[in-house]
């Protein structure tokens, strides 16, 4: 079964019964009242080893920034703050250079975004896993969901994608200042992180917004470690980005800043109401995009 197969099962058969839960299953993170001004953000994620790294190529220091950071790229998307971590953690021994390696990277990342790690689990697993649960705010007025963007809304991309295994998978910085910046120059009506791959995150980001999109192939700003064969392909499907994809309406573009610091914030596409997902190409010809190269569970 695939991952959205299984995640239309549960949005159909976990549906919140408080009110204060605003958002639940399928977007970036779950939305919950918090308080007057606030929204309280819940996410968790999960990275395996022989799935999301290998202990062969990966250094136990870049799995724990890698198993918060993609927690932290949630809370983003989400124009909000992280606050809290919980770690639960799975090794075949409890060996301390597994332990404290992990959590060296763990804690320099918290420290740089002020996350607390207050909490967590630590159990005998055949394989490393390291799952975490992050807790954060955002303001009311700057939430920004996948699902309330409209046709017409131009969609632009913060960074350069394709060819993150090769580092950028385990040092990569989560847009949470970016995001801010974007929010308070000009409101996305928007907004998702790209984890699964451009053509995977952009399709979501249109689906739960009823609309289809059009992405302009040369404008795609391609990694220099994107694979040299086919550089569009690479940005595209090859994922772990995490970088942030949005949408503004036309009348507010020009308020989306070109740079912030030294991350490039590029135009790239559109939504459209026809809902097909689309590539267009410099010479006018256009192919579809199809679903995502990685999947859970193939």
């Amino acid at each position: 079964m695939e991952e959205e197969k299984i995640i239309r099962w549960l949005k159909e058969h976990c549906v919140p019964e408080r009110n204060e839960v605003k958002t639940g299953i399928g977007d970036d993170t779950a939305v919950v009242e918090y308080d007057r001004e606030n929204y309280l953000l819940l996410t968790t994620d999960v990275v395996v080893d022989g799935v999301h790294f290998t202990t062969k190529t990966a250094s136990l220091y870049q799995i724990g920034w890698k198993a918060l950071g993609v927690n932290i790229s949630d809370i983003a998307a989400m124009g909000g703050e992280p606050l809290y971590g919980l770690v639960s953690m799975g090794m075949q021994k409890a060996k301390a250079r597994f332990y404290r390696g992990i959590y060296k990277g763990i804690l320099d990342i918290a420290r740089m975004f002020r996350v607390d790690i207050i909490g967590g689990n630590l159990s005998r697993s055949d394989v490393l896993f390291v799952n975490i649960f992050l807790a954060g705010k955002v303001k009311k007025e700057d939430i920004v969901l996948r699902s309330t963007a409209r046709p017409g809304d131009l969609l632009f991309v913060s960074g350069t994608l394709g060819g993150a295994q090769k580092r950028k998978q385990f040092s990569f910085i989560p847009r949470v200042n970016e995001a801010k910046i974007i929010i308070r120059k000009t409101k996305p009506s928007a907004m998702i992180d790209l984890s699964d791959g451009l053509a995977s995150d952009a399709r979501k980001l249109a689906e739960a917004s009823g609309c289809g999109f059009e992405i302009e192939a040369w404008k795609i700003p391609v990694s220099v470690d994107a694979s040299r064969k086919n550089r569009i392909f690479s940005a595209l499907y090859d994922g772990e980005d995490y970088e942030l994809l949005f949408a503004v309406p036309p009348d507010t573009a020009k308020f989306v800043p070109e740079k912030i610091g030294d991350v490039r914030i590029t135009k790239i596409g559109k939504l459209t109401e026809k809902k097909t997902f689309v590539l267009k190409n410099k010479d006018g010809s256009k192919n579809k995009i199809f679903k995502e190269k990685f999947r859970h569970f193939s």
